[in-house]
């Protein structure tokens, strides 16, 4: 695996030579880690925008929640953040994006001989 992107909350990894073509990062918080495809990645950062936008949780009601869930056909991933940590898993997400898509869009412009 290689290092994509980390914080104080955690890292991304991309993953090299998958067996699942699909499943091409790591996020790793503390001892825990979950397989994500590049769509789980993107979906999960809009779970994350969303949370960081004031106004009502549609789930719950209320003003303040902080329940980040992704839903995946074989996986469900549920996490709390607040404040300083939710901050710092939009960096980490929206880090790992940028490094991602920073590299596709290099090799989409890329000048060949």
């Amino acid at each position: 695996m290689q290092l994509i992107y980390k914080n104080e909350f955690g890292a991304f990894y991309k993953i090299v030579n998958s067996p699942n073509q699909e499943v091409e990062v790591q996020l790793v918080v503390d001892a825990i880690g979950v397989f994500m495809s590049r769509k789980d990645l993107n979906g999960l950062a809009k779970v994350i925008d969303s949370l960081s936008k004031p106004g009502k949780c549609e789930e719950c009601g209320s003003d303040n929640c902080r329940k980040i869930w992704y839903t995946h056909e074989l996986v469900d991933v549920c996490l709390k953040a607040e404040g300083e940590k939710l901050t710092a898993l939009n960096d980490l997400v929206k880090g790992a994006e940028f490094i991602l898509n920073m590299d596709q869009t290099l090799e989409k412009y890329r000048i060949r001989k």
